[in-house]
């Protein structure tokens, strides 16, 4: 048996293990002997005064149920104040946003495209609310999301919330192994926030205070960074499971695609500026916990390239015939899956194989551009 094969297999099975497994079932453990219950809410004359931040383009389809849902929210109007941006959108994204001006929605059209990023980075250094809240035009609140988000500020220690993603799953094959990885990152977000921080937030129901708030290169992502900063700031980021709100899942698998390449890039991009955002020795528990819970998952296509290529030389016993074939078979389960889904008729079953497929060879994909310098600023919705 060759010896090296023998080492290169063993070490990407434990990555992967660790990452899917080892780590999860540590936050798991930990998390439920550590859980606590939110802080008390505040009487209703201290509530503190929210900004919502809704970025736009070409949101048509969405955006009148986005702004009547956060008009529905139970929260002190006069202490609420919701803006909406459109990044040039060429669509009736405008028209239909501008129809709500009566209502108190605030609307700005940007002269030129800025990209997400860049223009939540303006809006946000701009107001002077106490507390920012970012969101997506597709991200529909439960009525009472904003006080679950905002009664977690009376703990002083706490400088983000995010809050906790409903799916609703599309009738793909993406949709659905969205779904179904969504429920192991939900358990997982919660957990995370009761050990020691959440690594990521969820940027479409994220708030955060306005004095910790800081604008980003267009290149980065908030869901990334803004963690980072806070916690190197001395306050911690945290997950309100009662603050629902619900998004579609993917609506192709190509859009999915450009999403999970989107997101590698803007990740690993992340990882080699980290540095700028937190002191890494100051703080080396929280980044072995990022690396743990996101970057080496988002290389995962690394080690499960090499366990295949591994037991290639590891055939002659029968132990890893028998990982090799179950190998095969989960490759073959996504294959089928991806035919399927070309076809029109996705099933479920095969969901999860394929998904997960799908996900790691967008990242490696990402992982690869951004590597070689790439960057992405500006892009177009799938929705």
């Amino acid at each position: 048996m060759p010896t090296s094969a023998l080492a290169v297999f063993s070490l990407c099975v434990l990555w992967m293990a660790y990452v899917y497994v080892l780590y999860p079932l540590f936050l798991v453990v930990v998390g439920t002997w550590r859980r606590a219950a939110p802080p008390s809410p505040p009487p209703d004359a201290q509530w503190p005064s929210v900004h919502i931040l809704i970025p736009a383009f070409n949101e048509e389809r969405v955006i009148a149920r986005k702004l009547d849902s956060t008009l529905a929210l139970d929260y002190p109007r006069d202490k609420l104040r919701i803006t909406v941006a459109s990044d040039q959108s060429t669509d009736q994204t405008d028209a239909i946003a501008q129809g709500y001006a009566g209502r108190g929605v605030e609307f700005i059209r940007h002269d030129v495209r800025k990209g997400k990023i860049r223009g939540l980075s303006e809006l946000g250094m701009a107001s002077t609310a106490d507390i920012l809240v970012i969101t997506d035009a597709n991200a529909l609140f439960a009525p009472d999301a904003l006080r679950q988000l905002m009664r977690w500020f009376q703990d002083p220690r706490v400088g983000i919330v995010n809050g906790n993603r409903r799916l609703i799953r599309s009738a793909t094959m993406a949709g659905e192994g969205e779904g179904s990885y969504w429920a192991y990152e939900t358990m997982l977000k919660r957990a995370e926030s009761d050990v020691i921080s959440n690594a990521f937030i969820t940027g479409a129901m994220t708030a955060i205070r306005r004095a910790l708030f800081f604008p980003l290169p267009g290149d980065l992502e908030f869901d990334h960074v803004l963690p980072l900063h806070v916690v190197n700031s001395g306050y911690r980021v945290v997950f309100a499971a009662d603050a629902r709100f619900e998004e579609d899942t993917a609506v192709s698998s190509t859009a999915e695609w450009k999403v999970r390449v989107r997101n590698a890039v803007r990740g690993f991009t992340m990882v080699r500026e980290m540095p700028r955002y937190i002191r890494m020795l100051r703080h080396p528990l929280f980044v072995a916990h990022v690396y743990s819970r996101k970057v080496l998952r988002w290389a995962i296509g690394i080690p499960a390239l090499g366990a295949f290529a591994a037991n290639l030389f590891l055939l002659q016993v029968p132990l890893f015939q028998l990982a090799f074939a179950g190998q095969v078979l989960f490759y073959a389960l996504a294959l089928a899956g991806w035919q399927l889904e070309r076809r029109g008729h996705p099933n479920a079953l095969l969901a999860l194989p394929y998904y997960f497929c799908l996900v790691n060879a967008a990242s490696l994909v990402g992982m690869t551009r951004a590597f070689r310098g790439k960057r992405m600023a500006v892009w177009t919705t799938t929705r």
